[in-house]
């Protein structure tokens, strides 16, 4: 049998395979396959969730995409047999294997720096065909392109080292069918034909380069290279001598001979990363005649992508229109590179044409946000022609016939892979602080060049703790580019500095905007007398278009950082940032108050996820601090605060003024009852009702103290009072509550069936709603109600809550029907299935947030330890865990466990355990737990 380290290979270069010690393993599940390939090509690095997410779901990932995550993960680890492989840490999940044993890690190694013809040959011998088949959209795409471009990079470098060791014939064959496969890859077609010629084979030599040289001019529409036609040339004369092999680079296929200069392709050493999806998107955009505009902020890249694209055609008329100033500069500026010959008085746009039609090159324009006007001028006299065209600018031209390449940020490893690869060696591949620094730049490959620059002077963690001083600190830019490249600085004045006096207003205004905002909300921002409401779309519009102002998912958008950071700054210098952020925090409450009210309905889900986009925001109103504005925030966020469990909005009730509304109150009284301060929580919920004796929450708060309390007659009182409320007021969600609540009580007190007459009666009124997290809490609680009379059926119950809750990111109820569910397994199923799932819960409770709900999971997890023999730590989360009152069914249960730990213990032992856990505070007893559930599965399975 294979050790561990080699249990399980992954090999991903041809169809996705899994093979274990005992053969292949099948991983049905498309999605699961995703993951664990994300998983696989990271070499035992964590992978965040979110790229996870974005790699299993990559176009509309749904709102319960972490918890589908959880259950993918928990799936693969039952699939492959050893759950350690997959890992989850603070960083993400991370599959616990060496970069050997995964075949794309291994081919990318034996391709390294020192490269001998042994490592080409097993590097080759890795390759059973197109890697990931069966995963065709991004990220696996475009590593899979990656991949093969290396691949048959590799078989012309071993076919150039075998024609070196006078062994031609060999190289003829793989090599072939991968230039008949492409016939444009110049590499590949050079190396074919001096191995052809190697041969003996001078004629077939030629025909493989004539093949390729009328390809390239077919398909591509350029001339073949300088270098083919002086193979040909040599061929035809029998002078090809012999070559030294090289290793392939990005550029191996270009001669880099000339330095820059007017009308040619710009020259640059440094390395191109992380541009293959849009490199071919715009190969594909030149196969045709026509106008092809790059758009995008300053500093994405736009020059760059064109020049390593362009690079490779013969004929290039490249325009810088960087320096020009006005229309009659830049005419003059593309008749000179195009070679247009314009006599005195004569019409240059007709010249152009002419030298354009005659001649064919392929023109950019580059830099042309500035003249957009003269540049579509050109354009539109040059369309007739039939001639390829690319602009580079800010934004589009807007002219008849246009194609629009967006050039957005870079994706988080390929800023990662840049940022190292500028600031040298100096910097760990494995610092974190690159991946903070590349994100709060926003991918942009200007900005990162920039900081990396100044991190080989500074160090990572200086760049890290100054990116608030982004404008002024990334001053280090290369000396031989464009001033307005050299600083970040630069970089936005030069935009800025084309707006319009509308436009620089709007910008400065929407830099209020802490996180991305729909076109009401700037709208309801922007707007005063000066810039009326009216004008507010067609400027944001115009903002857009000039990539100033990004799109961010539907219907939204914001700031790039860089450009926030800017704008900020001339809003403060305005003398117009108080007024505006007030109406920016108005505005934010009245969306609050909005999207609570759809908390309520069957729009649920979109509602949170709208709330989840305004959270930035909403901290910012709050702390902006106006009176009356923190109260309407407290009061509106309370349901999104109390079923998401997110005690920083709850908290925000402890800021509201006095006189505190009920609501406001009833926050700051769950956020209390949250942290296990029940007092606390009585007092303000207590305060509230005297408040207004109507107010349901306060009912609910009440309620769910005595709840826990094990104060039965009273949490029945407060949670009939609430169904009261709900009832008479229609609203539904608050009736259901109040009927769970009640039923909850009478279950835990030895009355299951008229705990499932109220149950049934909400899972009713909850349907007629729609409102998914009602229907959630009311299946919960019939799960409970039926627990011990009808187990299977209280499980599909408490699943089906689970599912509904996770929906609309409800944890409350996610958590605790998971939490019921398993400890309902626990008691009664496979103890090692029961023992899976309670990691999650206890990752829902900690992600939750709620002690007091947390420790009630855990007296559930002591009961299963027991029933596994797991004495010592049953013992030990048993001593951590808070003393609290208990329903009489309970309490039973855990005695039961108690009794028999103590027995197989023994005295001593016992106290000394119970001296350790009272040590731990609620972090390190779930540690502790988790830990136990990791060695019991592994002595289950063994």
């Amino acid at each position: 049998m294979l050790s561990y380290r080699r249990a399980v290979l992954f090999r991903l270069l041809g169809p996705f395979e899994v093979v274990g010690s005992r053969g292949p393993i099948a991983v049905p599940s498309a999605r699961q396959r995703a993951v664990l390939a994300a998983l696989a090509l990271e070499g035992g690095r964590p992978v965040p969730v979110a790229r996870l997410i974005d790699a299993v779901w990559p176009d509309d990932p749904p709102a319960s995409a972490r918890n589908s995550l959880q259950s993918h993960v928990a799936r693969l680890r039952a699939v492959l047999g050893t759950p350690e492989l997959i890992v989850l840490e603070p960083a993400g999940y991370r599959l616990a294997v060496p970069p050997a044993d995964v075949d794309v890690l291994r081919f990318e190694a034996l391709l390294g720096d020192r490269v001998t013809a042994s490592d080409l040959d097993a590097a080759l011998a890795l390759w059973r065909g197109v890697p990931m088949p069966e995963l065709p959209d991004e990220p696996f795409r475009g590593r899979a392109a990656r991949l093969a471009e290396q691949y048959r990079n590799a078989l012309a470098w071993r076919s150039d080292l075998l024609v070196e060791e006078g062994r031609a014939d060999d190289a003829v064959g793989r090599l072939a069918a991968q230039v008949d496969a492409d016939l444009c890859w110049e590499r590949g077609a050079i190396s074919l034909a001096r191995a052809l010629a190697a041969a003996g084979r001078p004629g077939d030599a030629a025909a493989a380069l004539r093949r390729h040289a009328d390809a390239v001019v077919d398909l591509v529409g350029m001339d073949p290279s300088a270098q083919v036609r002086q193979l040909q040339v040599a061929l035809l004369r029998g002078t090809v001598g012999p070559v030294a092999a090289q290793r392939p680079r990005p550029d191996a296929d270009v001669a880099r001979t000339e330095r820059d200069s007017p009308g040619r392709v710009p020259l640059r050493f440094s390395s191109f990363v992380g541009r293959d999806a849009e490199q071919a998107r715009l190969v594909g955009l030149l196969a045709k005649p026509g106008l092809v505009t790059v758009v995008g902020p300053g500093g994405v890249g736009k020059t760059r992508l064109v020049a390593e694209t362009a690079r490779a055609g013969s004929r290039v008329a490249w325009v810088d229109a960087a320096d020009v100033r006005g229309r009659d500069d830049f005419l003059q500026a593309v008749a000179v590179v195009v070679g247009a010959t314009v006599g005195p008085g004569g019409d240059v746009i007709a010249a152009v044409a002419d030298a354009a039609e005659s001649r064919r090159p392929l023109i950019v324009l580059d830099n042309c946000e500035h003249v957009v006007e003269a540049a579509a001028e050109v354009v539109e006299a040059l369309l007739p022609v039939g001639v390829r065209i690319v602009v580079t600018s800010q934004e589009r031209l807007r002219v008849d016939g246009e194609r629009t390449l967006e050039l957005g940020s870079l994706a988080a490893d390929d800023g990662v892979r840049l940022f190292l690869d500028r600031a040298g060696e100096g910097v760990s591949s494995t610092d974190p602080a690159v991946a903070v620094i590349v994100t709060a730049l926003d991918g942009l490959p200007l900005a990162i060049e920039l900081a990396a620059t100044q991190a080989a002077v500074l160090g990572v963690g200086a760049v890290r703790d100054r990116l608030g001083d982004r404008l002024d600190l990334f001053t280090r830019g290369r000396r031989t580019v464009a001033a307005r490249h050299r600083t970040l600085r630069a970089v936005v004045d030069w935009s800025f500095g084309l707006l319009d006096g509308e436009e620089r207003l709007a910008l400065r205004r929407l830099a209020v905007f802490a996180g991305g905002f729909t076109v009401a909300l700037a709208e309801a921002v922007v707007a005063d007398g000066v810039l009326p409401r009216s004008r507010v779309a067609a400027v944001l519009a115009a903002l857009v278009d000039r990539s100033l102002v990004v799109r961010h998912g539907r219907r939204r958008y914001r700031l790039l950082e860089t450009v926030r950071a800017y704008a900020a700054e001339h809003l403060d210098a305005s003398g117009d940032a108080e007024a505006t952020r007030r109406r920016h925090a108005l505005a934010m409450a009245a969306a609050a108050e909005e999207l609570d009210l759809r908390l309520l309905g069957p729009d649920q889900a979109a509602a949170v996820r709208e709330i989840d986009d305004l959270l930035p925001d909403l901290r910012q109103a709050v702390a902006f601090g106006e009176p009356g504005v923190v109260t309407r925030l407290a009061t509106a966020m309370y349901r999104y605060g109390y079923r998401r469990q997110s005690y920083e909005v709850l908290a925000w009730g402890s800021l509201a003024p006095a006189p505190r509304p009920p609501v406001a109150l009833a926050a700051g009284a769950t956020h209390a009852w949250g942290r296990g301060d029940l007092d606390g929580a009585q007092r303000l919920a207590e305060e509230a009702l005297a408040a207004d004796p109507d107010a349901a929450v306060a009912h609910e708060v009440l309620g769910d103290v005595a709840l826990v309390a094990c104060d039965a007659a009273g949490a029945a009182a407060h949670y009939r009072a609430m169904a009261g409320i709900g009832r008479d007021a229609r609203l539904p969600t608050v009736e259901t509550s109040g009927l769970v609540g009640e039923a909850l009580v009478l279950a835990w007190s030895g009355s299951p069936a008229e705990a499932r007459r109220l149950a049934e009666s909400a899972v009713e009124i909850a349907d007629a709603s729609g409102n998914p997290s009602a229907r959630a809490e009311a299946r919960y609680g019939l799960g409970e109600a039926l627990a011990d009379a009808e187990p299977a059926r209280a499980l599909e119950m408490l699943d089906e809550a689970a599912a509904l809750a996770a929906g609309v990111q409800d944890r409350l109820f996610e958590a605790a029907s998971e939490t019921a569910a398993v400890a309902l397994r626990g008691r009664h199923g496979d103890p090692t299935a029961a023992l899976t799932s309670f990691r999650d819960v206890l990752a829902l409770w900690r992600k939750a947030g709620n002690d007091m709900l947390q420790a009630a999971a855990l007296r559930n997890l002591v009961v299963l330890l027991a029933r596994i023999g797991a004495d010592e730590t049953a013992a030990l989360v048993d001593a951590a865990l808070p003393a609290s009152r208990l329903y009489a069914a309970e309490a039973a249960r855990l005695d039961r466990a108690r009794t028999a730990v103590a027995e197989r213990l023994g005295d001593a032992r016992l106290a000394e355990l119970r001296r350790r856990g009272e040590r731990l505070g609620p972090a390190g007893v779930t540690d502790e737990a988790l830990a136990a559930i990791d060695s019991a599965l592994k002595r289950l399975a063994g």
